[in-house]
């Protein structure tokens, strides 16, 4: 189908997980003829550009490097014990404050018409949200990971309704009226997309809305930009054959231990080994003898070559490991990795150890474990199925879809029926319960695997 040129603004935060994705699907909207602008941080600027896109950003480089940092302290830091709390998140009062969400939305705002449609990430983009309610534009919203989905659910029963208040004096700020309900609004958007393929994880039955599994956000050829592999890690990898790679991505929110404990443990096997971080300080000083380091690789064009990744659970990261057909060791700490590492063992093409285990010794143990026959083989049938994966192209064909399409105009959702978890939370009445009676004791167990994941993570 031959569809006009539009006008695509695409909405994100944080960091490269985040915000590559978007840019890859930015691109192939680029190449059909459409005008698209990513509104984020000034970190990637250089990068969106590259793949053609105008760009905006929300910060400057001084205020992305404090981010970066208070990213870091925000995972990490278990002093607090409700995270979701705005009261009492430092992260949430400097990032997600109404007087942040204004400043963002008259940038979102000045960079939309009235035949605009809007792309951008859940929750994190509430100022996207506001502008397209406001203007009347068609909005689609991604889900990035399946912990997302769950998280969002927790917040709506942990933390929805004291954040209410809050919430309804921004929108009475750019003249929207009061809802009734975070989630309500959250899932109000016409079309919401999963970055991720059905047979990887099932979206949440929970979500109020429909949730479409369209695929991972990579294929081959529509790279966010042009890379090459350095010309000192190709004569490397021809004197190493095969080697370990391992990688925490590009964030900072990585255990201490991660890179030193595993490093140790491949100098135990005495495996040719790659740690690839732009953050030399979470390395030990001197590194062995068969461990060499990169700040930075095409993580997807030398995965090919290697015969093991250890890295964090980031879903970029498994993915790319995915589609090279390579083992995966996971040692997952924070956010969504946990449960990703889980999903990657459950298919068979890897194996995790939670914090508690990360003993060079014991790393060692399931590095050779990760590496038999059974998981090789299994590699090889999803690197198969990955040949198929169109994450890219399918979220570049919904977002024509949405053009000229009133169906996907945003408004708030009038026939929303709260998911009901909390009698004393919610106003809901007894038929409602016997309708979602299994919620409770979902949520409850979903609660118990939280506070398991984080006591593992932190013995």
């Amino acid at each position: 189908m031959i569809w006009e040129m539009g006008n695509v603004v695409i909405v994100t935060h944080w960091l490269d997980g985040d915000v590559i994705p978007f840019i890859r699907v930015g691109r192939e909207l680029k190449r059909r003829g459409h005008d698209v602008t990513l509104i984020t941080h000034c970190h990637f600027q250089e990068m969106a550009e590259m793949a053609g896109l105008s760009f905006r950003s929300w910060d400057t480089p001084e205020e992305y490097n404090i981010l970066v940092e208070s990213m870091q302290q925000n995972k990490t830091d278990d002093s607090q014990e409700n995270h979701y709390s705005f009261s009492s998140s430092e992260f949430r009062q400097r990032y997600e404050s109404n007087e942040i969400r204004l400043k963002e939305y008259n940038i979102v705002l000045s960079c939309c018409r009235s035949d605009t449609v809007i792309l951008c990430k859940n929750r994190s983009s509430i100022a996207a949200y506001l502008v397209a309610e406001k203007l009347g534009l068609s909005l689609g919203t991604v889900m990035m990971n399946p912990t997302e989905v769950k998280s969002m659910l927790l917040y709506e029963d942990i933390e929805g309704m004291n954040d209410l208040p809050r919430l309804n004096a921004l929108r009475d700020s750019v003249g929207l009226p009061p809802i009734k309900s975070w989630l309500q609004w959250e899932s109000s958007a016409r079309m919401t997309l999963a970055f991720w393929p059905t047979w990887f994880d099932e979206a949440d039955e929970e979500w109020p809305s429909t949730i479409e599994t369209i695929g991972f956000p990579i294929e081959q050829g529509k790279e966010a930009y042009q890379r090459e592999v350095p010309s000192d890690f190709q004569v490397w990898i021809e004197q190493h054959p095969n080697p370990i790679v391992i990688t925490g991505g590009t964030t900072k929110c990585i255990h201490e231990d991660f890179y030193t404990n595993s490093i140790a443990a491949c100098d135990q096997l005495g495996q040719p080994t790659v740690v690839l971080t732009q953050y030399r300080e979470f390395l030990p000083e001197k590194l062995p003898d068969n461990v060499i380091w990169f700040d930075a690789l095409p993580l997807d064009m030398i995965l090919p070559q290697v015969s093991l990744l250890i890295h964090h659970g980031g879903m970029g990261t498994l993915s790319g490991a995915l589609a090279a057909g390579v083992p995966q060791l996971i040692l997952p700490c924070y956010v969504d990795r946990p449960y990703n590492a889980t999903l990657i063992k459950k298919l068979g093409v890897g194996d995790y150890l939670y914090l508690a285990n990360w003993q060079p010794e014991k790393i060692a143990s399931m590095i050779s474990q990760t590496c038999r026959e059974e998981i090789i083989s299994n590699c090889k049938k999803y690197m198969a199925i990955m040949k198929e994966n169109s994450g890219v192209t399918i979220a570049a064909d919904r977002v024509e879809q949405m053009m000229g399409n009133d169906q996907y105009r945003y408004s708030i959702n009038l026939n929303y029926t709260s998911v009901c978890r909390n009698e004393v939370d919610h106003d809901c009445g007894p038929d409602t319960h016997a309708k979602q009676g299994s919620r409770t004791d979902k949520q409850k167990a979903l609660l118990l695997d939280i506070i398991k994941r984080k006591r593992e993570n932190l013995k």
